[in-house]
């Protein structure tokens, strides 16, 4: 069986990753911080694929775990063919003339070096197979900015460029590396807005409808498989339209 290891693969569009790839017959190891999610996300799946599916608590920000965790993979799994970095700090109303140095570790450490090195350890297995493929979900903010989000642009522009320099030095030993940039995506976020909030935010962007997990899975599947043997340091754009059409400045300083 082929294995598929996604970060932050219990909940909103980690699961739904998740649950493409256990669809399509993989076999599927998963990264939380909560063992309640993990259980939860594990007894889900497990009812439903007749795949191997197993979650594993990992923190971003510590190298030593993340390490400890993609050996235990390697174990269990006995190899991996597609890494997914889908867990990222949303650094929400961060605003740059007042992030603090916690803020800025919080953010830069999860979804740049948390990445980095996810990808890193997820590579090292993949070169004694010679072949695999590295998806990071990267977002419209690394090509454009809104106010607040300074940290997560960097953060994400960063994971772009880092991609884009993986497929090169990674390319001599059959592995590729590509880009998701995601615009908006329904999630639990989205719980508790009014029908008015729901209409104005689809307003902003061309396509009028936000992208579902399952419309990122999808994309990720494309990337993460033989389906895009040929395709290394792109960036596909799942979007709505939106890096054609980014929110007018005026709105964005109410």
């Amino acid at each position: 069986m082929p294995t598929v290891c996604i970060t932050a693969g219990a909940k909103n569009t980690g699961f739904a990753i998740a649950e493409k790839f256990a669809k399509e017959g993989f076999d599927v190891a998963f990264t939380a911080r909560s063992r309640e999610e993990i259980t939860s996300a594990e007894k889900s799946l497990s009812e439903k694929y007749k795949v191997k599916i197993k979650g594993y608590i990992l923190e971003l920000t510590d190298i030593n775990n993340i390490r400890s965790v993609f050996a235990e993979i390697k174990k269990d799994f006995g190899g991996l063919d597609t890494f997914v970095a889908n867990a990222a700090n949303l650094g929400i109303d961060m605003k740059f003339l007042t992030v603090t140095e916690e803020e800025y570790d919080s953010v830069v450490d999860a979804n740049l070096k948390g990445s980095f090195f996810c990808a890193q350890q997820a590579a090292l297995t993949m070169k004694e197979q010679g072949r695999g493929s590295i998806v990071f979900i990267s977002s419209v903010h690394s090509k454009g900015a809104i106010i607040g989000r300074s940290l997560y642009t960097a953060s994400k522009g960063g994971v772009n460029a880092l991609s884009m320099a993986m497929s090169i030095e990674l390319a001599q030993d059959g592995i590729r590396s590509n880009c998701i940039i995601a615009g908006a995506i329904r999630t639990n976020r989205w719980d508790g807005i009014t029908p008015e909030q729901e209409a104005a935010r689809r307003a902003n962007w061309p396509l009028g409808i936000e992208s579902t997990g399952e419309d990122i899975a999808n994309g990720v599947f494309y990337l993460g498989t033989d389906l895009s043997k040929t395709v290394t340091g792109s960036e596909l754009a799942i979007d709505s339209g939106i890096l054609n059409s980014l929110l007018p400045y005026k709105e964005m300083c109410k």
